[in-house]
């Protein structure tokens, strides 16, 4: 009898722990891919940067960090399969409800067409994601006691379960769904996965079966026949017709016609608008009009404003057009029918991937990409870029490209970025100035340049609208270049792929038009960290630093890849996907490659994270000098993002059984700092590291706390191996 009450006894627990597993499993899962949804989502709603982002990471982990303390007030108890089902099928439910409402809500809270600062978007994106983040914290806090039935170290496998879903969630989006689905449509496809995983661990719960089949008719067939892709984006454009949307791994891409009028849209931030003659002809004829006879041009963007039928008007030979976003480049073919012309060649390419593998020579580059506003974009405007471009222009060549509003009082933020910028080209060209115009327009060479547009155009006897001496005055437009480059300093720092400081001062530009200074933040959330360390426990300090550690060293490992190999999303989500498993492996791992956890184990892994990351800036020089080699520079970066987190998860495993205590508890206060010091890390590697004090500065940010951290456990070793003899 007692053998049968003992062999039903480990039935049901093996049950049970295949269920927390499971849900431990779909929560790592469901919450990468909502992370990354979101992350999209609102760059796209808000125009956003790496600020927003790194605000929206701060509010999210912080939020999960809270759901996961509020574990603590709860004594875990491990209910029915159903409870298990009707979990799973919520975690899937809410992040279709939080893209709902970000989408329908923006333009119901803030007036149509304003921009949003930076305080709107902390409480737009605090309310929003918490719902979300409170439950899937609260859901660790009360699952990772009860894996293994609370065996020690169970703590640690936990981590690793979910980090492993996590690995799975970052796989199926970046690798499958992100090409195949809108938003919605992913969405909706996690939702059904939930809901098969709700099947499949309450399957022997009476009301399961009927309650799932029910919930997911509602939910899924509304999604089918309403297409609320389209449906949310007329909310963001009211009064518009919207004609198209699509999703790529490049953003969101919308076409909308209004009066007559077709309008762009890339992440919903209006791109090129047709019947716009400003923005076909200054980016051409400014740059074009000042060489003697242009045969071959490349042209990076903006086919959609009507640029390459201004070029051909030249007479050239040969044009090469360049867009990064397919999504882009299949409208361009719709819309702008001159790029059929036998002369122009169409890729499909990061610009600067195709500028260093490129053997032809130009007589012109035309840049419309991006403005400096985030750390991606920067990279087309640093001096290692110019200098590519200028070993691809013939003699006489001329490089120009358009930034800020063509005002003629220019703010101390937007004169601090001129500054960077004609700092930067005059380190490389004999001749450089600045065209106000609908933008202001840079133009480089080194032959003479002439600020007299109209003059030129004139003897051009090329038909323009807009870009001629009817509008353009040529002494007015000298007085007024001289009077913007003459309240230009330089002293300015130059803009360089591993220290963007013009992606920095556009950082401070956006912000003063909300009157916002970075600074105050920073002492804010300085003060509330010293107050949130002073009430922690010496192993959940560490886990806290680790935590800024990894974050930073991820977001650095993304950035160097950029700069040094383009932009190749399928890349970058292999590199986070390396990064998820390292923390599942390290987590799993750790009990064979230390079976029996101390302080001093402890201390030599936080040392181990501080030497990966003072190393990293003369790996990163390594990697800068073998640039070509973009197998290695791949391979280096993957592996780089796995040991760190490998490491993590290895500390965050020892820390698991070092700090004794209620497992809900434990769980709650080590998985809680770890998220703290991940949402700092988000926040300031970004923002304020990586622009202020470049990629070397922000490792060693990173690797300094470690050390820190690994002497405060130092100095508590005795005590903490003396809880655990």
């Amino acid at each position: 009898m007692a053998d049968s009450s003992r062999v039903q006894s480990d039935t049901l627990r093996t049950a049970r722990s295949w269920r927390v597993t499971l849900a431990i499993f779909s929560l790592g899962l469901t919450t990468l891919v909502t992370q990354v949804i979101l992350v999209r989502e609102f760059l796209s709603v808000f125009y956003g940067n790496e600020l927003v982002i790194g605000v929206l990471f701060a509010n999210w982990m912080v939020l999960t960090a809270l759901g996961a303390f509020l574990g603590r007030l709860r004594r875990p108890h491990i209910g029915d399969s159903g409870a298990f089902a009707l979990v799973l099928m919520i975690l899937g439910f809410l992040p279709l409800v939080m893209v709902f409402l970000l989408r329908v809500m923006k333009n119901v809270v803030f007036p149509v067409g304003t921009m949003v600062g930076l305080a709107p978007i902390f409480l737009t994106s605090f309310a929003l994601l918490a719902p979300f983040c409170l439950f899937s914290g609260f859901l660790f806090a009360l699952f990772a006691p009860l894996i293994a039935n609370e065996e020690e170290g169970s703590l640690g496998r936990a981590y690793a379960i979910e980090a492993l879903g996590s690995f799975s969630g970052g796989i199926i989006y970046s690798l499958i769904l992100i090409f195949l689905l809108n938003t919605f449509q992913s969405l909706a496809a996690l939702f059904a996965l939930n809901g098969a995983l709700a099947i499949a661990v309450g399957r022997d719960s009476p009301n399961v079966w009927g309650s799932a089949w029910v919930v997911a008719a509602l939910v899924l067939i509304p999604l089918l026949l309403l297409n609320p892709d389209v449906t949310t984006k007329r909310w963001l454009h009211p009064g518009e017709v919207v004609v198209y949307s699509n999703d790529s791994p490049y953003g969101n891409t919308t076409v909308t016609r209004l009066d007559g009028q077709t309008n762009f849209y890339s992440d919903d931030a209006l791109i090129a608008s047709t019947n716009d003659a400003a923005s076909r002809e200054e980016p051409v004829h400014f740059a074009l009009a000042q060489h003697p006879a242009p045969k071959s041009v490349l042209v990076c963007s903006g086919a959609l404003s009507g640029m390459i039928a201004e070029v051909l008007k030249y007479g050239v030979n040969e044009v090469d057009y360049v867009e990064i976003n397919p999504a882009l480049m299949n409208l361009a073919r719709g819309y702008a029918v001159e790029l059929g012309d036998r002369r122009v060649r169409v890729t499909n390419t990061d610009p600067r991937i195709f500028v260093r593998d490129i053997r032809r020579t130009y007589d012109a580059v035309l840049l419309n990409v991006p403005e400096p506003s985030t750390l991606q974009s920067n990279r087309y405007y640093t001096e290692e870029f110019f200098q590519d471009i200028k070993e691809h222009l013939s003699p006489g060549g001329v490089l120009s490209f358009g930034l800020l509003p063509g005002v003629d009082y220019q703010s101390e933020e937007a004169t601090r970025i001129n500054s960077t910028m004609m700092r930067t080209l005059k380190s490389l060209f004999r001749e450089v100035m600045i065209v106000p115009g609908d933008r202001m327009y840079f133009v480089a060479s080194d032959s003479v340049v002439s600020i007299r547009i109209g003059a030129l155009m004139d003897r051009r006897s090329i038909a323009t609208k807009y870009v001629n001496k009817y509008y353009f005055d040529d002494d007015d437009l000298e007085r007024r270049s001289r009077s913007i480059e003459a309240n230009l300093s330089g002293t300015a720092p130059v803009n360089r792929d591993l220290e963007p400081i013009s992606f920095y001062r556009h950082l401070t530009y956006w912000l003063s038009y909300f009157r916002s200074n970075l600074w105050p933040a920073v002492g804010v959330s300085v003060v509330l960290l010293i107050l949130l360390i002073s009430r922690l426990n010496v192993v959940s300090v560490g886990l806290l630093t680790a935590g800024f550690a990894a974050s930073t060293m991820e977001m650095l490992v993304l950035f160097s890849f950029q700069i040094l190999c383009g932009y190749v999303y399928q890349m970058l989500g292999v590199i986070v996907a390396s990064f998820m498993a390292g923390l599942a492996a390290g987590a799993h791992l750790a009990p064979r490659i230390i079976p029996n956890p101390t302080a001093s184990a402890f201390i030599k892994v936080q040392l181990s994270v501080a030497a990966l990351c003072f190393l990293f800036p003369l790996v990163l020089l390594i990697l800068k000098e073998a640039g070509e080699i973009r197998a290695l520079v791949a391979t280096v970066s993957c592996l780089l993002a796995f040991l760190i987190a490998a490491l993590i998860g290895l500390e965050f495993s020892i820390g698991s059984v070092l700090r004794k205590g209620r497992p809900g508890s434990v769980a709650a206060e080590l998985y809680g700092s770890d998220l703290v010091g991940s949402a700092l890390g988000a926040l300031l590697a970004g923002t304020l590291l990586v622009p202020t004090i470049g990629f070397g500065g922000a490792a060693a940010v990173a690797g300094s706390l470690s050390v820190i951290s690994a002497l405060v456990t130092l100095f508590s070793r005795r005590r903490l191996d003396a809880v655990n003899v």
